[in-house]
């Protein structure tokens, strides 16, 4: 694994057996600017964004804007780590620390520890991830007694419907989860789109796929650090940003925090080849699982 600083652009380029990218750790459009598969030379990330990114601060019917905006400090940790430290501000006062962590042959870890410095009851961070047009959405539900395969969890791949056009598609943990989204805490700021509850995630995993050379970007997290796996829809329209932008975003803690809670989430986001029945995801998964539950 090989990462070096780019004192001109105030980032760090990486390198794995699999993987080359750029980790951009400053600014409002932060994040991971760019991850190459480098078997098939295919970039994941949206030309114009960025995957991983701290965005929306929220808690129950109150925004306190994004990590975006605030000033932070970067740190590297380790020759594969960085840690980026934001300090509470009057808007939002907890402190959020981040650490990026490459690993081989072909991960991106992320660690968000939030502590917190006044009362928030289902404290939310909303983290961003937008994906190259072409990427095709899944979504991993649990089961309903209809289909072919009745009561077993299953991938979806949402297609534009008119029920659901120009809306987030939010797959949330439980019916509890399910109310968090819709709780007032969107209606105060620019308030774009609406969330739209949709079935129980059966996992909170999230695949952006390659169809046409079956490789996937695999994201995902522990269901008690995420309470909703948001989606975009698949479209011939570029012109709608859930379709033009192809975004997951990861809807993480959820936990009423009073002075001094301190939280911590794991998110990996991973890359694959794609098997016929699409299990290597889930196995993938299942060893993040391993790696993470125990901490």
């Amino acid at each position: 694994m090989k990462m070096n600083y780019d004192e001109q652009h105030k980032g760090w380029h990486f390198e794995t057996e699999e993987l080359k990218g750029f980790l951009l750790p400053e600014g409002q459009r932060h994040g991971v600017k760019t991850l190459v598969h480098k078997p098939t030379g295919v970039d994941f990330v949206h030309s114009q964004y960025d995957v991983l990114n701290l965005f929306l601060l929220f808690s129950t019917n109150h925004c306190m804007g994004t990590a975006r905006e605030k000033g932070r400090t970067v740190r590297q940790i380790a020759n594969n780590a960085i840690e980026v430290h934001w300090a509470p501000t009057n808007e939002h006062k907890a402190e959020l620390t981040a650490i990026y962590q490459i690993k081989e042959p072909n991960i991106v870890d992320l660690t968000i520890t939030v502590k917190a410095h006044w009362i928030y009851p289902a404290y939310e961070l909303f983290l961003s991830n937008y994906f190259d047009p072409s990427m095709r959405p899944h979504v991993y539900v649990q089961g309903s007694p209809y289909p072919d395969l009745p009561n077993q969890p299953q991938w979806i791949a949402p297609l534009v419907n008119d029920v659901f056009l120009e809306t987030g598609l939010v797959f949330p943990r439980d019916q509890h989860a399910a109310r968090l989204s819709v709780d007032g805490r969107w209606d105060r700021i620019w308030a774009l789109y609406q969330w739209n509850p949709q079935h129980y995630y059966a996992k909170p995993i999230a695949l952006q796929t390659d169809t046409e050379k079956r490789i996937a970007a695999v994201l995902m997290s522990r269901p008690k650090d995420c309470f909703a796996v948001v989606s975009g829809y698949h479209s011939d329209n570029l012109n709608d940003p859930f379709k033009g932008q192809n975004p997951l975003y990861l809807s993480l803690f959820g936990d009423d925090l009073v002075i001094g809670s301190e939280r911590t989430a794991y998110v990996r986001l991973q890359v694959t080849a794609l098997d016929e029945d699409m299990q290597k995801p889930l196995e993938l998964y299942d060893n993040f699982m391993v790696e993470v539950q125990p901490l």
